[in-house]
């Protein structure tokens, strides 16, 4: 009898154990994943864009997550002309020139430099799928696609987690008509072009011809810097040239301003001097990319150029003078930069 009852609660407890492994197992199967937070207030901080066609285009701190968990994903749902019609020169993919490995600046070859990029085809409108960045590729031109003073473009965007999703719409996208290089006087939406001419960002203790006073120094007006593109050669090596004339366009030796640092005035090579000008052989666009480099100025988008040279005054005086500029070039070519001293010649002989 005793045997009986214990072997009876034996099996109680078996069965007990049994039934709590399978209670145990049937929540461990249907207890919910944990979801991610999707806050409701999070939102496109951008809703219209207005890049500039002709270069990349990168736009950043356009989306706030608020509380959402991230990584959140990111992807354009649709693009359409503002008439509703659709808009395939934004949806379609071309070819466009990507990074494959990062550009730092000191390369120290053309051949390295476009080793580090290649081609991929891509639609001309992205966004970053887990940051919510805008790109447009440089490829997008006026020739194609629309820009200010048209309507543009409206598109959508969807974003999601594993805790919801959210359509973005009705984000517009009017682009400026491309500039090919920077800074101009081309007016953002005619494209029309006021005047052809700019001046250095800055000049310092330059003195005109015969000039030794304050009213003799020169000043940033004095210069008009001109953008010249020479579409009649067809080499492939691209190259950018510095040109110096008189106010009567006369040429100006680049010899004369011997404190210039040639070697590492651009991201260029093969340099070439004669008594007319300066040339590289560089890739383009210029700068390469908006990362500060020795060659730009310290944002990094904008290549930064020194001209120096020094000379006595006073017979024991010796004056440091310069003239910078800081400029950018977005459309493949063989570019030429000239400065024409217009207000007045520089000096560079000792005491005069």
């Amino acid at each position: 009898m005793k045997r009986k009852k214990l072997k009876n609660k034996v099996c109680w407890y078996m069965g007990v154990v049994v039934v709590g492994v399978l209670q145990q197992s049937c929540v461990d199967k249907f207890v919910p994943e944990s979801l991610d937070a999707f806050d409701k207030d999070a939102g496109f901080t951008t809703t219209l864009y207005r890049p500039v066609l002709g270069r990349n285009n990168l736009i950043s701190e356009n989306f706030s997550p608020g509380n959402s968990t991230q990584p959140l994903t990111f992807s354009i749902t649709r693009v359409v002309r503002k008439d509703g019609s659709e808009a395939p020169e934004l949806t379609e993919e071309f070819p466009v020139r990507v990074w494959h490995t990062p550009y730092l600046g000191t390369e120290t070859s053309l051949e390295e430099i476009e080793a580090k990029r290649g081609y991929e085809n891509r639609s001309l409108l992205q966004v970053r799928e887990h940051s919510g960045e805008l790109i447009l590729w440089a490829n997008a031109l006026s020739s194609f696609v629309k820009c200010a003073p048209d309507s543009g473009y409206v598109f959508d965007i969807r974003v999601t987690n594993s805790g919801g999703w959210k359509d973005y719409t009705g984000l517009r996208l009017i682009p400026y008509r491309e500039r090919d290089y920077e800074p101009t006087n081309m007016d953002e939406t005619t494209g029309i072009v006021t005047e052809d001419y700019v001046h250095p960002t800055s000049v310092s203790r330059m003195y005109k011809v015969g000039e030794s006073s304050l009213f003799g120094l020169m000043d940033p007006e004095d210069i008009n810097v001109f953008f010249r593109r020479d579409v009649e050669n067809g080499s492939k090596e691209y190259t950018l040239t510095f040109r110096f004339m008189t106010k009567d366009y006369q040429p100006i030796s680049p010899r004369k301003f011997s404190g210039t640092d040639w070697g590492h005035l651009v991201h260029g090579f093969d340099m070439e001097m004669t008594d007319e000008y300066v040339r590289y052989k560089v890739a383009y666009p210029i700068p390469l990319n908006d990362i500060p480099t020795e060659y730009t100025n310290k944002d990094g988008d904008k290549a930064h150029v020194v001209f120096r040279y020094d000379r006595l005054m006073n017979g024991t005086q010796r004056v440091a003078s310069s003239m910078s500029f800081d400029f950018s070039i977005y459309k493949e070519g063989h570019w030429e930069i000239i400065f024409v001293f217009s207000g007045g010649d520089p000096e560079f002989r000792d005491n005069y």
